[in-house]
């Protein structure tokens, strides 16, 4: 799995921009090109718009960026298309984006990405077969262009407006993201589509996110990570706004549960916007944080089978919730805890030792810390010359279990 966020950079100066990022850690963006779209025109008024947008004016904008990221050794993961805005009528709009996304695919092209996410100008207005009929048309010719630059296109869950209320739009629902995918693919012959899997759209729409997630399945390429008030289409920092009902188990458990692989990204740009330029690299700071939050809740159960022979440093609930979800498929050698009642007693079926025992621990050997004081007991661990540390967290178990020890 990769993580990154996305390029909050100023695409006319992004030396600074870009300096904040690897600063912070981070070397994965996924880059956002914005088209101003005329108002409802057609004849030599559309002509004239989709003139605007050429090749020249949407390379001219973000070459700059794209090279800049390329030369700091920021991988550019993926590009999103421009929106059309839910109140214009596709018909007249769609040469436009025709064009915008031609361009976009040689971005891509120019930055080795190998993913651009697109979302479907779908809007709920006459004859919605025949506007179905357009747009799947359509992505069978924008499938053939990005084939030439190596490029597979996402299709991601998306909204539409009634009356000023959001309500779920196109591939709002997971059958019907999988409808779309299969179709387009097996019409071409080949896997020219995969899925972006947009966490604020699911959160407005009150989405069940986990059988979201798994019915989706290998479809999902990319999954972005933002959080929301429940009624607004805004990006932030995920777990900063605290009545937001994101699904955040549901997203674990998902990601979990398909041995999602692919790319993790944090969008936070309402966040960001709202702090002062001076204290703004420290976002990036914390969503790497996040993000790396993520990957180890994601991939916990990858990371304890790269542990041939481990040991736990821990004998309480979160030791329990371990033995009851992992012991039996990976078994530790046995636990240890700073309370010396306990040593000599059995829990969970481990016996529980002095942790003085560590030291004689083989180098291969790794000491999973498995209570909620994690830097006391690494600090503790470091101190007594162990250095293959690992960490185990019940925050987001397979399963609740609620017979807590009372002394916890």
């Amino acid at each position: 799995m990769n993580i990154g966020c996305q390029s909050v950079i100023n695409i006319k100066r992004p030396e600074q921009g870009t300096a904040d990022l690897r600063n912070a850690g981070i070397n994965r963006v996924f880059l956002s090109i914005y088209v101003r779209f005329p108002q409802q025109e057609s004849g030599e008024k559309a002509e004239k718009a989709i003139k605007k947008y050429s090749s020249v004016t949407i390379k001219e904008r973000y070459e700059t960026v794209v090279k800049k990221c390329i030369d700091k050794g920021i991988h550019i993961t993926f590009i999103k298309a421009p929106i059309i805005p839910r109140t214009l009528d596709i018909y007249s709009v769609l040469p436009i984006l025709q064009t915008a996304i031609t361009q976009c695919l040689e971005l891509c092209r120019m930055a080795k990405c190998g993913f651009l996410l697109i979302e479907l100008p779908i809007q709920f207005k006459g004859n919605y077969r025949e506007v179905q009929q357009t747009v799947y048309d359509y992505c069978l010719a924008m499938a053939k262009k990005a084939w030439e630059c190596g490029v597979t296109l996402l299709l991601k869950n998306q909204i539409r407006d009634i009356g000023g209320h959001l309500v779920r739009g196109f591939c709002a629902e997971a059958s019907d993201a999988v409808k779309w995918v299969d179709s387009l693919n097996n019409k071409l012959g080949y896997n020219a589509f995969g899925f972006c899997v947009d966490m604020g759209i699911c959160n407005l729409c009150g989405n069940d996110i986990q059988a979201y997630i798994n019915t989706l399945g290998s479809r999902i390429k990319v999954v972005i990570l933002r959080d929301n008030d429940g009624r607004n289409d805004i990006s932030l920092l995920p777990f900063t706004y605290a009545d937001s009902g994101t699904d955040w188990l549901g997203v674990i458990r998902g990601l979990r549960d398909i041995n999602f692989d692919g790319e993790l990204v944090v969008d936070f740009s309402s966040t960001y916007s709202s702090f002062s330029p001076l204290i703004r690299p420290t976002l990036f700071k914390l969503a790497k944080e996040i993000g790396d939050y993520f990957q180890w809740q994601i991939e916990i159960e990858n990371n304890l089978k790269k542990h041939q022979k481990f040991v736990l440093f821990g004998a309480g609930n979160m030791c329990r919730n371990y033995m009851k979800c992992y012991g039996e498929k990976y078994p530790p050698l046995f636990t240890c805890d700073n309370n010396p009642k306990l040593w000599g007693t059995a829990f969970e079926g481990l016996e529980v030792k002095n942790p003085e025992i560590l030291r004689e621990l083989p180098k291969d050997c790794c000491v999973v810390i498995c209570n909620i004081y994690y830097r006391e007991i690494e600090v503790q661990l470091r101190e007594m010359g162990i250095e293959n540390i690992g960490y185990f967290n019940d925050e987001y178990m397979p399963s609740f279990y609620f017979d807590r020890l009372d002394n916890e």
